[in-house]
């Protein structure tokens, strides 16, 4: 009946990501891939629908998505197309 797919993996765009400064506070050190879609069960959402956030702030973001996108003032998937445009202009994603 229904089945779940699997996220999609793809390690050279998270790095990508990692390189980028925080949404929230623009610090440059210590930022992670956050995945921002839908995820289960020590399951992540697709790499595709992350953001570069510091540890502080990725922290917080898991605790509140949706709060901290509001009290942030975060357009989350305006940002992750702009990251998703960006990544595959430079034609990396082959």
């Amino acid at each position: 009946m229904y089945q779940a797919s699997k996220p999609v993996r793809n390690p050279e765009y998270t790095r990508f990501i990692k390189r980028l400064p925080c949404v929230n506070c623009l610090r440059t050190w210590n930022v992670d891939p956050c995945h921002t879609g839908s995820h289960g069960m020590g399951q992540k959402a697709c790499d595709l629908k992350t953001i570069p956030l510091c540890r502080s702030c990725h922290i917080e973001f898991d605790s509140d998505p949706r709060g901290f996108a509001e009290r942030n003032k975060l357009d989350i998937p305006a940002l992750i197309e702009r990251f998703n445009r960006a990544y595959f202009k430079t034609g990396k994603a082959a």
